[in-house]
């Protein structure tokens, strides 16, 4: 099946020196662009206007025979097309526009000439060239799919990277709703620029509000950001069918300027459907992990006092003593043991012997450093494992928690008194036989004490 421009197109593009060359059948108030060469060729069948929102080609299309657009920066000439030369030709019930870099010198005479030899060489839309278009969507939406996120913030930053690829843009963005704060994920070679620039990210907030109403197609946006980074065009649409999750944008910058065809718009439309279920499952995921974190945690965590249970205190030092047999460090363990449990539950009831117990735990875990371990071992007993301290610290810690002790005012008379016992494990000594000898060291305090 052929493929490439008709040699009469492309003679005609050749003999004028352009690049593009693009013929618009009109039809009532829209024209369809039917073939021609460069962006005329790549964009055939994806590129239908309307008349009412292109001046240009309103010139000519009601009177004008040839127009011309000359411009030191890039101008949108018609529909997605940017150019800074152009020139537009009226042939029957067709506009032919062809655009290059550099000045078109051809007369009027001339462009009119080569334009009826465009309109006659450019024919059906070969259907070679229609499935590629099919096949380019396909293979967008698959790149979406085949995507296992790992996190929310993953799995946006890779819808706006597979979007930002698939359209040839320079900025991709995913903008989320999520407990009531807005999440901005993006791609694409600007991307850096867009993050930084306050005024762009306004304008990208502002475009996703409105796309959650419906799509938008901004084809001569012309945002300039306090960077000089100039977005010329846009597509924005929300995400999620039934509830909005958030937006789809992307964009393209003056460094490429150029809007989005038919085409484009599709596979946008179906890159921000099929991140819909992606974003979602990233989302149940992290809610699954954040559960499964939580009940971990709760497993480990004493429910009354909210330190360490015998279960987290046994992993620590498993763990522990586990790295001590690889790279050895100083540690020192602790026991505090809450004296008087019984008589106080016998005399004041349970709901003071727990409120000693609260105030037991609050001085031990205020007593040592953030990331020492201090569990709950037993009903009246605590234990703390202190990382690369020496005998002074641990002195200095059973100092702390005396003192607490001593300022403590329970809501009853009650005093807070507490045996400690310390030992750090000697030279091929276990920590679980350390823990034994910081253990007796507890009772000889409290015996010491009575």
């Amino acid at each position: 099946m052929p493929t490439g421009p008709s040699p009469a197109v492309a003679g005609v593009a050749s003999a004028l020196g352009v690049v593009d060359l693009m013929v618009f059948e009109l039809s009532g108030d829209r024209a369809r662009l039917c073939g021609g060469t460069g962006r005329g060729e790549g964009w055939a069948g994806i590129v239908d206007v309307n008349l009412s929102e292109e001046p240009v080609l309103r010139l000519v299309a009601r009177g004008g025979r040839v127009v011309r657009v000359n411009e030191p920066l890039a101008v949108r000439v018609i529909g997605p097309y940017w150019a800074t030369h152009a020139a537009l030709v009226r042939v029957g019930d067709h506009v032919v526009v062809v655009g290059s870099s550099a000045p078109i010198r051809a007369s009027s005479a001339e462009l009119m000439t080569r334009a009826t030899e465009a309109v006659a060489g450019v024919g059906e839309i070969p259907s070679s060239k229609l499935l590629a278009d099919e096949l380019e969507l396909s293979e967008a939406v698959r790149q979406l799919t085949d995507h296992t996120p790992h996190s929310l913030a993953e799995a946006a930053a890779h819808v706006a990277e597979t979007a930002a690829d698939a359209l040839s843009c320079e900025i991709g963005a995913v903008l989320l709703q999520r407990d009531g704060a807005t999440e901005v994920h993006g791609a694409g070679a600007a991307w850096s620029k867009v993050a930084d620039d306050e005024i762009l990210r306004e304008a990208l907030h502002e475009l996703a509000d409105r796309a959650t109403r419906g799509p938008i197609v901004e084809q001569d946006l012309s945002a300039v950001g306090r960077s000089g980074l100039r977005i010329v065009s846009c597509y924005a649409l929300g995400i999620g069918r039934s509830e909005a999750m958030g937006a789809l944008i992307v964009g393209h910058t003056d460094a490429r300027p150029r809007g989005f065809t038919q085409l484009c718009q599709r596979v946008g439309r179906a890159l921000a459907d099929a991140a819909e279920p992606a974003l979602r499952l990233a989302i149940a995921h992290e809610d699954l992990e954040a559960q499964r974190d939580r009940f971990a945690h709760e497993a480990r965590t004493d429910p009354l006092t909210g330190v360490g249970n015998r279960v987290a205190w046994d992993e620590t030092l498993t763990v522990e003593q586990a790295r001590r047999d690889r790279h050895p460090r100083p540690v020192v363990l602790l026991v505090v043991d809450l004296d008087e449990l019984k008589a106080t539950n016998d005399t004041h009831g349970h709901a003071a012997g727990d409120e000693l117990l609260v105030a037991a735990a609050a001085a031990l875990r205020d007593a040592v450093r953030t990331g020492d371990v201090v569990a709950r071992v037993g009903g009246d007993e605590f234990a703390a494992l202190l990382a690369d301290a020496d005998p002074a610290a641990a002195e200095a810690v059973r100092k702390r928690i005396k003192a607490a002790c001593e300022r403590w005012r329970g809501s009853r008379e009650m005093t807070l008194r507490l045996s400690i016992g310390w030992a750090a494990p000697g030279v091929g000594e276990t920590l679980v036989d350390a823990f034994c000898r910081a253990d007796a060291a507890m009772y000889e305090a409290k015996r010491g004490a009575a």
